[in-house]
Order: C-alpha cells, then structure tokens, then sequence
C-alpha cells in the first residue's frame, strides 16, 4: 500500500518464458516482491541492457523499464531498505540472511519458505542479519 492505502503495482515481464509463452503480469510490490535490483553490467554476455530495475518474486525474476531510485523513494516508507545500490530489499518479507554451512552461500530468507540465493558478497553490510545455517538443515527449501 502507498500512503494513499492503494496497492503499488507494477506491470512486468518475467525473465524465463513458461512453455513457451512470454509472462507478463502486474506485480503488486509489497506483497509479491521478495528484493527488487537492477540487470548487472556483462560486457558481451547479457542479453539485457545494464541497469533495467529487476524484482524478484516467489515464482521467478521479473523485468521493468524505470529507475530503482524512483522506487527506493517511494518505498522507503513501507520498509523497503536500499541494500547496496542494486538491491532493495522488502525487509517485512526478508528477514535475515543465512549463510551456508561452508560459507560460501547466502540467502535471503523470511517468513514460511521464502529462501532466495544471494551472492553472498553482498552481505558485507547487513552482517546483523547475517545467520550461519546447520549443515542438517541445508540446502534451504526452495
């Protein structure tokens, strides 16, 4: 909801067909969005522009044409938190990242079975919520 209580959606594309078929479909952020981010820069093997805001859901990785800082201000209110500067992260849903028994995994994980890997590089930060998982209880459900 913004500050007005409507929902915010946004209308996507997501990044793998599903039988064949192009996925298009609006995404309500703050209650389908797990981290929001922006397409890396690979020279010479992406086959997306650099920069395009990216949103991450349950059920796969969606596309959008705009600006992440445009939503890093609007968001900001319903506890969305800047990450690192290609990370939003929706931190009612998210909250702690584990990492793996030998260190060299991370996820994000939250409430129920919301796991999403994460390069665990970008945890520098965000070491507060940074949890060691038992090796009994890895790999974490998808």
């Amino acid at each position: 909801m913004n500050g007005t209580g409507e929902p915010i959606h946004v209308y996507c594309v997501k990044t793998e067909p599903e039988n064949n078929q192009v996925v298009c479909r609006n995404l309500n952020i703050t209650a389908d969005v797990l981290y929001m981010g922006v397409t890396p820069r690979l020279y010479g093997r992406s086959s997306y522009k650099a920069g395009i805001p990216m949103f991450v859901t349950r059920d796969g990785t969606y596309l959008q044409l705009g600006n992440l800082s445009a939503y890093k201000d609007m968001l900001s209110t319903l506890g969305f938190v800047l990450f690192n500067p290609s990370y939003l992260v929706n931190v009612p849903l998210i909250d702690r990242i584990v990492v793996g028994p030998y260190g060299n995994d991370a996820y994000f994980k939250g409430a129920g079975d919301i796991s999403v890997p994460i390069s665990k590089a970008r945890t520098a930060k965000y070491r507060h919520l940074v949890v060691k998982a038992e090796a009994d209880k890895f790999p974490p459900v998808w």
